[in-house]
Order: C-alpha cells, then sequence, then structure tokens
C-alpha cells in the first residue's frame, strides 16, 4: 500500500497559521508546504510526521522528522516546525492537566521523546486525529476530554518501548520514576539535537534541574551507556552522515562535530570505527559508486 495521506485541504482542518486565543487548552494543527508553526511555552507538543520531512528547532536541539517519525516535547521547549515542501505533519498541542485529565489516572500519560510509528499506526493516528479536530468548538470541555482520549492512548501505546527505561529510574512510585524519565529524557534529546557540540555537563544540568552526580548516574542506569559515550557516538554519528553527504575535508568536518582539533578527532574516528575517516568515506563512495545497497547499510551502520 502507497505511504500517502490526505493533505489538510483534503481533511477540511484548520491551516496552522489561522490565529488561535492563546486561552485554549488544546490545538490540533498540520504543518504542510513550507508552512511553519510553534508550540507555546506552557503546552507539551507532540508531532507525528506522516510523509516528506520537518525540521524542529527546540530548547533541546535541531532534530529532522522524517516519514513515520515522531517527536514529543516537554512544554518549555517552545518547538518551531517548519516543514519542507512536501512535508506533512499532524501536531497535538496541550497542557499537561488537560492530558491527565483525559487519561485515567493509572495512566502515564505521553511521555518526552523521539520514535517511529507504522503505517498503520500512523493511518490510525490521522482518523482519531481528524475526529478531535472537527469537534465543534462549543463542544465542551467533556466532550472534548472524550475525544482526545483515543487519540493520546494510541500515541501513548506507540511508546511502549519506555517501559523498561522507566522501571530503571530510581523511585518508589511508578509515578515518580515517569517524572524522572521526563526530565532525564531532555537530556538525551539534547544530545540528539546537538551532535555538532562537545558535552557540557552544566547544559544539562540547567535543562533537567539535576545535580552533576544526580544526572550521571541516572542516565547511565537509564540508557545503560554513559553520558560521554552517548555524547561520542552521536558525534560519531554526525561525522559518518557528513562523510557520506557532504564534501566537507576533514578538518571542515572535525568542526561540524565539535572537534577543534582534527587530530583529535582522527583519532576517536580510528578508535571508533577501526579505520581513518578518509578510508571510511573512500570505501562508502566505491559502495555506492558499484550501485550496492547493503554495502551502503553495512557502511552507515558501523
Amino acid at each position: 500500500m502507497p505511504d500517502t495521506f490526505v493533505s489538510v485541504h483534503d481533511a477540511r482542518l484548520p491551516f496552522p497559521h489561522v490565529p488561535v486565543p492563546v486561552t485554549l487548552p488544546v490545538r490540533l494543527v498540520t504543518v504542510s508546504g513550507s508552512e511553519r508553526a510553534r508550540a507555546p511555552a506552557p503546552m507539551f507538543s507532540y508531532w507525528l510526521q506522516l510523509r516528506g520531512t520537518t525540521q524542529v528547532v527546540a530548547a533541546e536541539g535541531s532534530f529532522s522528522l522524517r516519514a513515520g517519525e515522531w517527536i514529543a516535547l516537554e512544554r518549555g521547549s517552545m518547538p518551531e516546525v517548519q516543514s519542507s515542501g512536501s512535508g506533512l505533519t499532524l501536531g497535538l498541542m496541550l497542557s499537561p492537566d488537560v492530558m491527565h485529565g483525559a487519561l485515567d489516572s493509572t495512566d502515564r500519560g505521553l511521555l518526552t521523546g523521539r520514535g517511529q510509528a507504522s503505517l498503520r499506526d500512523r493511518r490510525v493516528a490521522l482518523r482519531l486525529w481528524r475526529q478531535c479536530a472537527t469537534l465543534p468548538d462549543d463542544a465542551g470541555s467533556a466532550a472534548l476530554m472524550r475525544g482526545l482520549k483515543p487519540l493520546l492512548k494510541h500515541w501513548q501505546a506507540g511508546q511502549d518501548q519506555f517501559a523498561a527505561m522507566i522501571e530503571r529510574c530510581p523511585g518508589r512510585s511508578f509515578h515518580r520514576k515517569t517524572r524522572i524519565f521526563s526530565r532525564i529524557q531532555k537530556a538525551r534529546l539534547y544530545l540528539e539535537g546537538n551532535p555538532q557540540k562537545m558535552l557540557r555537563i552544566e547544559e544539562l544540568m540547567e535543562l533537567t534541574r539535576f545535580s552533576s552526580w544526580w544526572l550521571s548516574k541516572t542516565f547511565h542506569a537509564v540508557y545503560q551507556e554513559t553520558l560521554q559515550k552517548a555524547s561520542m557516538r552521536l558525534r560519531m554519528q554526525r561525522a559518518r552522515e557528513l562523510l557520506q553527504d557532504s564534501l566537507l575535508s576533514i578538518t571542515e568536518l572535525a568542526e561540524a562535530c565539535g572537534f577543534h582539533d582534527p587530530c583529535s578527532f582522527a583519532r576517536q574516528f580510528k578508535a571508533w570505527h577501526g579505520e581513518t575517516a578518509s578510508c571510511w568515506r573512500a570505501r562508502h563512495q566505491l559502495a555506492a559508486m558499484a550501485g550496492d545497497p547493503a554495502a551502503r547499510v553495512a557502511a552507515s551502520s558501523v
């Protein structure tokens, strides 16, 4: 089945640039055709990419969403979402009170993070999202809560991969663990959203409001790797992407990955990949010229 979705025009949904009173506790928007939307500071937001690509710039960093990917951001992140010409993104912005009011008291709600949704899950989400978007303005809070619940539950099910990580968070109660997980997720998103920067623990401390010791200990417990290793892994991933997709020199590439010393970058790259960056690029280029998809995948996943 082709990966296609109706446009905002076909769905007869409001455009994101239509003014919405700031008193509304819920906003449903679509972002498409080079349009832009931004979430207010008091609102949690969830963005699902249906087709094309979209750039999300938030307090945690910069992220590119491709078809099937989603990102959820805590209030205060104030993400600005910029669609590509062919992109189509579903957005839901709401206050934490509304989220928890629409769900049962035992639900964890939507959590900060990133992930992927299958084509089937995207289609279900689009149908549920439309049902919420077409509620009349005078439907009342009870109807709004009933309409939101199926959509929130569906997207919550898409975050089931977080369950094991939540269990590794410190805390005696499930809700305490969930709150800590949401805060530590902001640190992980910051690393993912800023792969061009060296790790500065002070920035993560300010973002999460954890002490340096607590942040390092909890991050390692939840993700089974240290902050330093996660940061270097993401910077090496960025290096591979730039080697593959750009013509930057090794010196320029090192700077783009947060290394002010090209020699330090060269040592780290060889330590991670077992070969120099120049050799990695040459090998990948040969694989691409040979038209070998399997070789390209293997080269980019080292």
